[in-house]
């Protein structure tokens, strides 16, 4: 009788749901290794999701469709998917959140400092202590680009604690919201959406809450050691327009032209993440940024 074939060796492992602090339930990421060594140089890989600050359905989980693709690459040493206190949404089709819920009533800045609380952990405890690249998605997205721009001086400010982020290597924005009032006004059919998101995240507009989120008029520039940004968009995202992107591209020409390269993801908005292609892809294309720079071909 032929000895039947051994099952093909996965190529990852995870630990799930782990916590990074005590705020709440929410507080958790999800940490994949590669179950090959990784190539020198590598880097690791954190990943902040999408869901319009509030969305329960749209978690760390939401990352697992692109891991094979991220993971084929093999400059990458360990993936972390975080997760992040979620803004109200009482009303919710399935899963409306209940004003004690301390993981669903979150205001700005909570959200991001939440994600610098969980980039401190996974350097201290996660075993990330070296180069890395954060991406996200969406409103990942935008926070992703917040991290990897300089801090305020003062140490707090519109966009929550600063903190040093040694070792970043890397910004990945995907389909990411650089000004709200813009994408606001770009899907008037969508207006009342926006309205309550944005607004559930960052305060009123007429009080200047939106402007917490303006990335385009925030006068900072990239962060030292970051050596690429990638800006990622479809332009049959039928949420967040093209428009975004060329902003954000325009903003970095004029102090950062050499970090920045705009890719051209395909699908519309939430494809982009389901079909586990594109993360990767615009992945992909930092890290062969950062490759050459090591070589000494680049920035």
């Amino acid at each position: 009788m032929p000895t039947p074939p051994e099952p093909e060796k996965p190529f990852y492992t995870s630990r799930l749901t782990l916590p990074y602090s005590a705020h709440s339930h929410l507080n958790t990421l999800d940490l994949h290794t590669p179950t090959a060594a990784p190539f020198s140089p590598s880097y690791h890989l954190i990943y902040i999701h999408g869901g319009a600050f509030r969305d329960p359905l749209v978690l760390s989980p939401s990352l697992i469709p692109s891991l094979d693709a991220l993971f084929s690459n093999r400059h990458i040493a360990a993936i972390a998917s975080l997760n992040y206190r979620l803004s109200p949404h009482p009303h919710h089709r399935t899963d409306p959140s209940n004003p004690e819920d301390k993981s669903r009533n979150a205001k700005w800045p909570e959200h991001i400092d939440d994600v610098r609380d969980a980039v401190d952990w996974l350097r201290r405890e996660g075993g990330m202590g070296g180069e890395w690249i954060v991406a996200g998605h969406s409103v990942g997205g935008t926070m992703a680009m917040m991290l990897g721009m300089e801090p305020k001086k003062g140490g707090e400010g519109l966009w929550g604690k600063e903190a040093p982020m040694t070792g970043l290597r890397g910004v990945v924005s995907i389909e990411g919201i650089y000004d709200f009032v813009a994408c606001r006004d770009a899907h008037p059919d969508f207006r009342d959406m926006y309205n309550a998101f944005t607004t559930g995240a960052f305060g009123l507009e007429k009080d200047g809450g939106w402007e917490r989120g303006d990335i385009l008029r925030c006068g900072r520039r990239v962060r030292e050691g970051v050596k690429t940004v990638v800006v990622a968009h479809s332009r049959e995202d039928e949420l967040v327009e093209w428009e975004q992107a060329e902003g954000m591209m325009e903003v970095l020409g004029r102090r950062e032209k050499e970090k920045a390269t705009l890719v051209e993801s395909k699908g519309k908005h939430q494809e982009i993440v389901t079909k586990g292609v594109d993360i990767a892809k615009c992945v992909d294309v930092a890290i062969d940024v950062l490759l050459k720079a090591k070589a000494g071909k680049g920035p």
